[in-house]
């Protein structure tokens, strides 16, 4: 037992996030429930909205710089114990420069110039402390990372959320413990980091000169490829709230958290192996090299989803109806998405291990052909009367992984 342990669990890197990010994330999901049980269809509607919004706008603004700049970091921390300026000055700059667009979409979305801002401020401090946290990877531990994104951050939100909403059982008390969750979270980040690589950053000034427009560039593109993962989020919850009201949202959200589950036990492995997927060398980038990463990859997620798979098709009632038992009617739904959660696990691996390499040949045009394709099955409702609500769910979540998957098979067959 020892040796199993030693060789397939201390030093699985991606096994070691992967329970990590669960802690957090089950936090997140009993809130959840406790948000479903005391909020109503509408206030809980609201909720699903403003936290699809703002995992939105973060994913764009952070503009995938955490991947594109993580070599260069982790050479600076490892090898020469400094930190690169111009990492900061991209960072904040790009994530200011999206803020500006994101208030006014907030505006219209909200109605509100109190919840815009809100959302806006808490999405400038939420992409400095995702970026701290993936780079404090750069040494292979991953302790600092897991405690800040999964397991400070849910917990302050949890409690945050649990007191504000007993004192005043209102959709402004839950965005304000978001808020106060996310500053608590990146001070200590800042402090934990610069100990951890024994940083001494007196000045850090943010100079235009260092903005980098191809790297900006460069961002946009990935932020294209990776947006649907984050972009069926929102627009299933805000698009849905047009063409089938709350109660879809409501019920939409649920089941956004289980295949986000999914979702969690995939990327939370990717990501934890993230420094042994990026090569230092892209010579040794090939067919072998992807292979041996794509299997070790699979070979430490697929327990853990078809567990769980296993477990929704057996317990899909008893799930429901100890978490949300308003919407035990949607068991059946429940099932398909956990299925839906299957064909990710087997796609996105490939599809990161080129990302991760900066090797995804192709963007282009699979960046126009996955939105082509999401935008219709969006729009699916509008010219089809009385079209299913669940189906339209189902194609949202689905349409985009297919789409990837076929270009990432495409991309593979180039390599020797």
């Amino acid at each position: 037992m020892k040796k199993l342990y030693l060789k397939y669990l201390k030093k699985n890197l991606g096994l070691i996030n992967l329970f990590g990010k669960s802690f957090g994330r089950f936090l997140f999901l009993l809130l959840n429930a406790f948000l479903a049980y005391k909020f109503s269809v509408v206030d809980f509607a609201s909720f699903a909205i403003f936290w699809s919004s703002l995992r939105l706008f973060v994913f764009y603004s952070g503009n995938n710089l955490y991947i594109i700049y993580f070599n260069r970091v982790r050479k600076a921390l490892i090898e020469n114990n400094s930190w690169p300026s111009e990492v900061s000055t991209n960072v904040i700059l790009t994530s200011l420069f999206f803020s500006v667009i994101f208030f006014s979409v907030s505006c219209l979305i909200f109605q509100s110039l109190l919840v815009a801002a809100i959302l806006i401020l808490t999405l400038n401090l939420t992409v400095i402390t995702r970026c701290l946290a993936e780079f404090a990877k750069a040494d292979n531990n991953l302790l600092l990372s897991i405690f800040i994104e999964d397991v400070l951050y849910y917990f302050l939100f949890f409690i945050f959320s649990i007191v504000g909403i007993l004192f005043y059982n209102s959709f402004l008390s839950l965005i304000l413990a978001l808020f106060g969750a996310t500053i608590v979270s990146l001070i200590v980040c800042i402090i934990l980091f610069k100990r951890k690589f024994d940083l001494d950053i007196k000045s850090n000034k943010i100079l235009l000169k260092d903005f980098s427009f191809s790297d900006f560039r460069r961002g946009i593109n990935y932020s294209f490829l990776r947006g649907n993962e984050v972009l069926p989020n929102f627009a299933v919850r805000y698009i849905g709230l047009i063409y089938f009201g709350e109660l879809f949202v409501a019920y939409a959200h649920i089941m956004y958290q289980f295949y986000n589950v999914f979702v969690l036990l995939t990327m939370a492995v990717i990501s934890g192996l993230q420094s042994k997927i990026t090569v230092t060398n892209i010579k040794t980038f090939n067919k072998s090299f992807i292979k041996l990463m794509y299997k070790k990859i699979l070979t430490t997620i697929s327990p853990f989803v078809l567990g769980a798979i296993i477990t929704i098709i057996i317990f899909n009632k008893d799930i429901l109806q100890l978490l949300f038992p308003k919407y035990i009617v949607y068991n059946k739904l429940l099932v398909l998405v956990s299925l839906i959660g299957l064909i990710f696990m087997i796609i996105q691996p490939i599809v990161f291990i080129f990302i991760y390499n900066n090797q995804l040949k192709y963007i282009r045009s699979l960046n126009i052909n996955q939105y082509f394709v999401m935008f219709v099955v969006y729009l699916l409702p509008l010219f089809i009367p009385n079209f299913n609500e669940q189906l339209w769910l189902i194609l949202a979540m689905t349409t985009f992984i297919l789409v990837q998957g076929a270009y990432a098979v495409l991309n593979y067959t180039k390599y020797k």
